[in-house]
């Protein structure tokens, strides 16, 4: 597994988490580990007596919207982990975990995704704000895996809001290695998926 100070030192300007950041893009023939989130085990259910609420793939900025695994340097460039990806877009891959943390949840809400093709009564609207692993201790120390989700949950019937919330999760790497760091990704993500979950069910409870 390389380290992550096999960052490319070619740095390029990009308007993607802030306007100051710059991004170190990765040549297209490096070869990459590739990484998925862990989810929990779903459940079987059926949609009688249950609330359908369809889940969109987040909305997210160009620095998140890739499969690449986003740092963010001590001195608050943004960066891609070297030779590491996602296995799928970040925003599809906590599309996923979530719809998975529903059925997991034994809740009276039933997920869907809008290729499903359903009529739901409620459509939950999100925005990945943050998704990244944050250097605040220094470059090569462990680092804080951040991840921030906004939520609008719209109704069907109306098309009205019937609430917003703003969900975080933040967990420390146990090392400054990648398996360290998506594990780290897996527990913040893990809070955020659950902690929304609960709150979609209260939030459609009659």
């Amino acid at each position: 597994m390389r380290s992550l100070s096999s960052i490319k030192p070619v740095l390029i300007t990009l308007c993607a988490l802030s306007l100051s950041a710059c991004v170190s893009l990765l040549p297209e023939s490096t070869p990459s580990s590739v990484y998925r989130l862990s989810s929990p085990e779903p459940s079987a259910w059926t949609g009688e007596g249950r609330t359908i609420v369809r889940i969109v793939s987040p909305q997210a900025p160009r620095g998140l919207a890739g499969d690449e695994i986003a740092i963010q340097m001590a001195d608050g460039h943004i960066a891609y982990m070297a030779a590491a990806r996602w296995i799928a877009p970040a925003p599809r891959i906590m599309q996923n975990l979530i719809v998975d943390t529903f059925n997991a949840a034994g809740s009276r809400v039933a997920p869907v995704v809008p290729d499903d093709g359903v009529r739901a009564q409620y459509e939950l609207r999100l925005d990945l704000r943050e998704f990244e692993a944050v250097y605040d201790q220094g470059d090569g120390r462990a680092p804080l895996i951040r991840i921030r989700l906004a939520a609008r949950l719209i109704a069907s019937d109306g098309r009205q809001l019937a609430g917003s919330n703003v969900f975080s999760g933040e967990a420390r790497a146990s090392a400054n290695r990648a398996g360290a760091i998506v594990a780290a990704f897996d527990q913040a993500a893990g809070q955020v998926s659950q902690n929304l979950a609960e709150w979609t069910a209260d939030q459609t409870a009659d």
